[in-house]
């Protein structure tokens, strides 16, 4: 499962849950595209991927291409990872093979949020910590 959207302002939301596949990756980056057609400038991304698991191969390499098109339409990202150790690591990775010093990791969704907040304005900052909250809820938007 996932979802993709831009409630607020510039702030691009993804959340993924377990399992991912292919398919699903390919309609996420579908829906980016829309958005950033969508949005003059840059938007700024979180992604809610503490429900997700290892991925795939394929789904990696897919994840990988997506971060690495989508590099330039991203001021800033900050992904929240599962407690998974390989998961975590994997994701990561994936993050470091992007080229993007934009784009990081977090295992706590206060660091994550004081990593964007800087940049968002208040509304934009008021919806990422609700994002956050319903995610640590269980709450799938």
């Amino acid at each position: 499962m996932f979802s993709v959207d831009v409630k607020v302002g510039r702030l691009l939301e993804v959340r993924l849950v377990a399992p991912v596949t292919v398919v699903d990756i390919d309609v996420i980056r579908a829906r980016l595209g829309l958005f950033f057609k969508t949005f003059p400038g840059k938007l700024v991304a979180c992604g809610d991927f503490s429900r997700a698991d290892v991925f795939p191969a394929e789904v990696a390499s897919r994840v990988l291409e997506t971060f690495k098109h989508d590099n330039p339409k991203i001021e800033r990202s900050g992904i929240l990872v599962s407690p998974s150790a390989i998961f975590s690591l994997q994701l990561e990775r994936l993050v470091s093979q992007a080229n993007n010093p934009a784009r990081r990791c977090f295992r706590e969704p206060a660091e994550l949020r004081a990593f964007l907040s800087v940049i968002l304005a208040p509304e934009e900052q008021a919806r990422l910590a609700l994002y956050l909250s319903e995610g640590a809820l269980g709450l799938h938007t």
